[in-house]
């Protein structure tokens, strides 16, 4: 094949892959430049949550042991225990699995979970280190958009410019999850960037594959038809 028809042929087939995989290319383009922009605490929320001094169980005593706890339990299976605080009480968590949890107080033997609608706003409050008003309150049942952990939880809307959400897991009492505008980029951005149009999650599907090898291919034939076009890569004949 010579030059004129490797010429008419990459420039054939740039043309026709660049109007497949442009667009896809713009908004890989684009999400990685919001990607880099914006740091990830800042999508995570974590510049927005109060800072936790770490928990010294030596300092409660006359706790009940655990067994004394698992007798009260009303799950089936108990995976692990775990010992720690909820406002200021030690408490004891059972876990069947992340979503269900059961939470006594490791004093009196007390269940506690779940928690209150009220309780729930209280530790979403003191989680949220911005001062603003609480302007909804939500029982979430479902996984799936923006929150992933686990249920039942409570979704505390703030009225604050970033549109933060604060999820409280209702049978343990902790925050599992900030919302807020940069995460919904976040996750509009990451959607487009690895195709995956449901869970978000996915970026070994074959629609992903498929452009990155057609935009692969588009490159390479560019770059084809540079060299072809260029005149640093013509070699003049020899004199006879």
């Amino acid at each position: 094949m010579n030059r004129r028809a490797i010429q008419k042929f990459s420039r054939k087939w740039h043309r026709r892959l660049g109007s497949i995989v442009g667009i896809q290319l713009f908004f890989w383009t684009l999400g990685g430049l919001y990607f880099s922009w914006f740091h990830i605490d800042d999508v995570r929320g974590t510049t927005d949550r109060v800072a936790r001094e770490p928990v010294n169980l030596r300092e409660y005593s006359e706790l009940m042991a655990p067994d004394s706890i698992l007798r009260r339990s009303a799950l089936e299976f108990v995976e692990r225990v775990e010992l720690t605080v909820f406002q200021k009480r030690p408490v004891y968590r059972l876990y069947r699995d992340d979503d269900r949890v059961e939470m006594f107080d490791a004093r009196s033997g007390e269940k506690l979970s779940p928690i209150s609608r009220e309780q729930a706003v209280e530790i979403a409050r003191a989680d949220f280190r911005p001062h603003a008003a609480v302007r909804a309150v939500h029982l979430v049942n479902q996984k799936g958009g923006e929150y992933k952990g686990p249920v039942p939880a409570y979704r505390i809307d703030f009225d604050y410019w970033k549109g933060t959400r604060v999820y409280v897991h209702a049978h343990t009492g902790r925050v599992t999850a900030h919302r807020n505008h940069i995460w919904r980029g976040f996750d509009f951005f990451w959607m487009l960037h690895i195709l995956d149009f449901k869970a978000r999650e996915n970026f070994n599907n074959w629609l992903l594959r498929i452009l990155s090898l057609l935009g692969l291919i588009t490159l390479a034939s560019g770059y084809l038809l540079w060299v072809v076009t260029t005149p640093w890569f013509r070699f003049k004949k020899p004199r006879a």
